[in-house]
């Protein structure tokens, strides 16, 4: 027997099976609905399985709180965040990786004449301490606000809070929404609505919805691609993608795609890249 071709097939058989291990390794993603439908559902899923061979079959949405637990937990290879890690989640060696920038956008009803608002007059709205448009510049109707479930734990309700509201709480009776495309698709029906949302969950509505409201600026500041990335724009945040350790085998692969040329790409699609 041929010792030396005989350990050279093994190795071979090997490396083939290990190959072929890692490309059936499926990723599963938990987290932030910004990324989730905005990024993966928009293109990453695709296109990462096209590139590389890899799978995402399982992508959950049910905020980036509930997301980050479920990795903690080990019930996810990967979730999404869409804002900074918070200092215990770091405590439980998890890392975030930054594919992008978001803004969360105040969306009005298009005839809403109102185009500015101060952070002051946002917090003063979403507390309910301003209940008229007209106290704001606009017409005599009364401001109707909607959000996301409070109790969520969502990473949009959560940054908008501490980074508008200065941690105040939301006022009483606003009407409260699951999914945060959804609240801009209520903001499209009611010409005396507000929302704050993701701006790059505009892309997942159909034309009319879009046609029917706009983002207004804050502070003076328009949310455009170069306020985003600089945080000019006052309510800017990062979007992440976290692992549980330093990220291995399909996981790693995938955040390599996502800081890729192709997965920049898809991130372009709907927010502000990392790399141009």
């Amino acid at each position: 027997m041929d010792l030396k071709r005989t350990s050279i097939g093994i190795m071979a058989a090997f490396i083939i099976a290990s190959g072929s291990a890692a490309a059936q390794e499926v990723v599963t993603y938990s987290g932030s609905s910004t990324i989730g439908t905005g990024i993966l559902e928009a293109g990453a899923i695709k296109a990462f399985q096209e590139k590389t061979g890899g799978s995402i079959k399982s992508v959950e949405q049910p905020g980036s709180g509930k997301g980050v637990q479920a990795l903690i937990d080990g019930k996810v290879s990967v979730a999404g965040a869409s804002r900074q890690l918070k200092p215990q989640e770091k405590k439980e060696k998890l890392l975030g990786h930054i594919i992008g920038y978001d803004a969360i956008a105040v969306f009005v009803h298009k005839n809403n004449p109102v185009g500015n608002l101060k952070k002051s007059d946002l917090k003063d709205i979403f507390t309910g301490k301003i209940t008229n448009w007209k106290q704001v510049g606009g017409k005599n109707a009364p401001i109707v606000p909607n959000t996301e479930i409070l109790e969520g734990k969502r990473a949009t309700i959560e940054f908008f809070q501490e980074h508008v509201m200065d941690g105040a709480a939301f006022g009483k009776g606003f009407k409260q929404i699951d999914r945060p495309r959804d609240q801009i698709v209520e903001t499209a029906k009611n010409e005396n609505a507000i929302c704050a949302v993701s701006l790059g969950l505009l892309a997942s509505l159909d034309a009319d919805q879009k046609a029917a409201v706009k983002a207004i600026s804050v502070s003076n500041v328009a949310p455009a691609d170069k306020s985003i990335k600089s945080g000019e724009y006052p309510i800017s945040r990062p979007l992440l993608l976290v692992t549980k350790g330093l990220p291995s085998g399909n996981v790693k692969r995938f955040i390599d795609f996502m800081l890729s040329p192709d997965g920049q790409a898809t991130v372009k699609k709907n927010f502000v890249a990392i790399r141009n």
